[in-house]
């Protein structure tokens, strides 16, 4: 993978009054070095290169994907993306919902520890660093413009795919997790992983007591996604097919007791395929959704993806 050969900026400069940590120098390592670390040391890490991001905030449900095709030593980039990032429990991004381009791609670790310690991108508008409680004593930057929390992550390979076709994968996995963490208690929603850790294998758990009849339930927990069984496609208008215009719109939809849909509001806009999308969505059709054994409406998160 690229990121194991980029250049490697190890610091064990640290702030005083971080606990754990004494006074260092900055050692600036380039590819092929070796850095010696002391087994009793602690000493912060940033792996940092150039890179072709892509970001995608979802302000509803609070969460941020990165996609990242990472640099070769040699400056070279393959159009794949290498790394993926999903923060969870962001309350804002300064970058808005959608945003692509050129960044300085810096992953913060501490040698010997396991896990990521949050990440910096080099954006237009400057440094844009994302730091939970852990990190952000350790690698927060004076010069940032913008240092945003979150509360849970997950980091994963890209396998070389295509920036749409990772977008679509990382997008579900994350509106799913996103579902199955609003059924979860506060203090249970912040995992943590450098290893792509999906909530998802945990054991359901529902908050309170049983919906008011008729209300409805959101997906996640023990409310399984119901099964599609009717589709339509979605029909790419005119307008859009002679701009170039084509991406994901992402909705909220609302399923009837009797698997129909009964209400659909959009979540993440395109404005130009956001009626095509409603219109699509509304022919969708899905098995009842049964609690107790009785049909009970759904609440779910849609993707339409106009390619």
């Amino acid at each position: 993978m690229k990121l194991s050969r980029v250049t490697l900026l190890a610091v064990s400069f640290v702030a005083a009054g971080v606990p754990g940590f004494a006074q260092g120098q900055r050692i600036s390592a380039k590819d092929g070095d070796v850095v010696v670390v002391d087994g009793a040391s602690r000493v912060r890490i940033v792996r940092r290169s150039p890179a072709t991001v892509r970001t995608i905030y979802n302000p509803a449900q609070r969460w941020l994907v990165i996609l990242a095709d990472v640099a070769a030593p040699n400056g070279a980039r393959d159009g794949g993306v290498d790394v993926s990032y999903t923060f969870n429990e962001v309350a804002e991004w300064p970058a808005g919902e959608r945003w692509e381009g050129q960044a300085t791609f810096d992953e913060y670790s501490v040698a010997g520890e396991i896990g990521n310690f949050g990440l910096g991108l080099g954006l237009p508008s400057g440094l844009v660093q994302l730091l939970d409680t852990r990190s952000a004593p350790l690698f927060r930057d004076a010069a940032a413009v913008a240092v945003i929390d979150f509360r849970g992550s997950g980091r994963g390979g890209g396998g070389g795919q295509q920036f749409d076709a990772a977008e679509r994968m990382q997008v579900a996995a994350a509106m799913r997790n996103a579902e199955t963490r609003a059924n979860l208690p506060p203090a249970m929603r912040g995992f943590s992983s450098g290893v792509g850790l999906s909530i998802e294998g945990m054991p359901p758990t529902v908050q309170g007591g049983p919906p008011s009849p008729g209300a409805p339930v959101r997906v996640g927990g023990n409310i399984k996604q119901p099964l599609k069984i009717a589709d339509a496609a979605p029909v790419l208008p005119e307008v859009a097919r002679q701009s170039g215009i084509r991406g994901v719109v992402i909705l909220e939809i609302t399923i009837g007791t009797d698997g129909a849909i009964r209400d659909a509001k959009i979540l993440r806009s395109i404005p130009q395929l956001d009626q095509a999308a409603l219109d699509a969505v509304r022919q969708w059709r899905y098995e009842p959704t049964l609690l107790n054994g009785a049909p009970v409406p759904v609440i779910m998160t849609a993707t339409v993806n106009f390619q």
